[in-house]
């Protein structure tokens, strides 16, 4: 009775010191991405990135048929587009090879990833058509998880909370 109870005490032991040790293995890694990660952030709030995003959204399609796909298009517009493509293809490269986490980058980026992608992919597919290349390829896989997985699921996952104000916007009167 005496060794089963070593036993299970030992095994429960060696459980617990693995799953640590497997946390600790995880969080170290993390870290060292953390950089790459705050890089992200920062070049999506830089003005050029708005003036390229607001671009494709807005004025893309309106101004340039994807017929001639991306290299068909002029210097600037070519530019905006790369500004988008090439920032989420490579995001999409380190969710697809794990080294980041997806649900940071659907967390953080959302729905626009779709939306860039939606208004961008007839210039990626005519690329791809007329020149057989895996033209932004992780940028398409990256849009298609987060389409899968929109970010008000990452944001429930996470047990995100709220704190709305204390008063209704325009309900007049002061609070304390």
């Amino acid at each position: 009775m005496l060794d089963l109870a070593t036993l299970t005490i030992s095994i429960t032991a060696l459980v617990i010191s693995l799953l640590l040790t497997l946390r600790q293995i995880r969080l170290a890694s993390g870290g060292n991405h953390l950089p790459v990660v705050l890089n992200a952030f920062r070049e999506t709030r830089s003005p050029a990135w708005f003036e390229a995003q607001e671009y494709v959204l807005n004025e893309l399609t309106t101004e340039h048929s994807p017929d001639n796909g991306h290299r068909g298009l002029p210097e600037q517009a070519r530019t905006h587009a790369n500004t988008i493509g090439l920032f989420f293809d490579d995001l999409g490269k380190l969710v697809a090879h794990g080294v980041i986490d997806q649900g940071l980058v659907i967390g953080s980026y959302g729905t626009n990833i779709v939306r860039l992608w939606d208004v961008l992919a007839p210039y990626v597919y005519t690329e791809r058509r007329e020149h057989g290349l895996h033209f932004w390829i992780y940028f398409e896989d990256l849009a298609a998880r987060t389409a899968a997985s929109r970010p008000d699921v990452v944001y429930a996952d996470l047990h995100m909370r709220q704190r709305p104000p204390r008063q209704e916007p325009g309900a007049g009167g002061a609070t304390g």
